[in-house]
């Protein structure tokens, strides 16, 4: 057993036992063996090893580059001819690594085993990840923004992973704007710290908070006067509309002097 530093990623498909229920055990298990084939054919093209299988994957690359072009395909291909979602989480870290006798692996074991706290939390960022999304742990998103050529990254704040004591930083990847946005919180991951607001967010946030607010204070002036002048013409019933107007009247000039004083 040896101590080696490794590129984790753990793939899986998500609400797999759903489509089985759906489409029935055969269907279901003709549609895994093309899955299968995928990702394992997607291997070979990026020089990453299967470690482990079950309902997911757990896979190894010596390099992030190789990951981070793996994952890009893999999603693809899975929803172009399976019609499916898949998630995924990548992780960065010291493992122990093992090998299993020939004999053991004649009866079904696995080649190679690893082990580690870094799989566990590489597990646990794939488990937070939506359908479609590639998430990744604070030592795997720094990697992966030197080498990501093209690729949008973004961090969504820290994160409490269950079973782990301090809290980690976690970063989305994605060359689809619309799989960027912060995941929702499970009973095995919480948010402990928002991300930073971007410029873009920033703006949006200023708007509906600020500008969006004065400019119904103006239009509800306008009208108001209007309705006012009506009013004073006995057009319609008196409802204190000269009153209301004085008052978003003088709102308004109470902000136009925050800002002009």
């Amino acid at each position: 057993m040896e101590r080696q530093f490794a590129i984790l990623v753990i793939i899986d498909i998500v609400e797999s036992t759903k489509f089985i229920e759906t489409v029935g055990d055969l269907k279901a298990a003709q549609a895994m063996r093309l899955y299968d084939r995928i990702f394992r054919g997607l291997l070979i093209k990026w020089s990453g090893v299967e470690i482990d299988k079950t309902d997911g994957a757990l896979l190894i690359f010596e390099t992030m580059r190789e990951a981070l072009q793996y994952v890009v395909e893999y999603h693809k291909l899975v929803e172009h001819h399976l019609g499916l979602k898949s998630r995924v989480g990548i992780h960065a870290g010291h493992v122990m690594m093992s090998t299993n006798h020939a004999h053991f692996v004649s009866r079904g074991a696995k080649p190679v085993e690893v082990e580690g706290v870094q799989k566990h939390i590489a597990a646990r960022i794939m488990s937070l990840a939506g359908p479609g999304q590639t998430l990744l742990s604070k030592r795997a998103g720094e990697y992966a923004s030197s080498v990501r050529a093209g690729l949008m990254i973004r961090d969504i704040g820290r994160w409490l992973l269950k079973g782990v004591r301090d809290p980690i930083s976690i970063y989305v990847i994605s060359w689809d704007q619309s799989r960027m946005k912060p995941p929702k919180e499970t009973s095995k991951v919480k948010l402990i710290k928002p991300p930073k607001l971007t410029p873009e967010e920033r703006r949006r946030r200023f708007f509906w908070r600020w500008v969006a607010p004065y400019l119904v204070l103006l239009i509800g002036r306008e009208h108001l006067m209007i309705l006012a002048l009506f009013e004073q013409a006995g057009l319609v019933p008196y409802l204190y509309l000269d009153v209301m107007s004085r008052a978003v009247s003088a709102i308004v000039s109470f902000i136009h002097g925050l800002f002009y004083f």
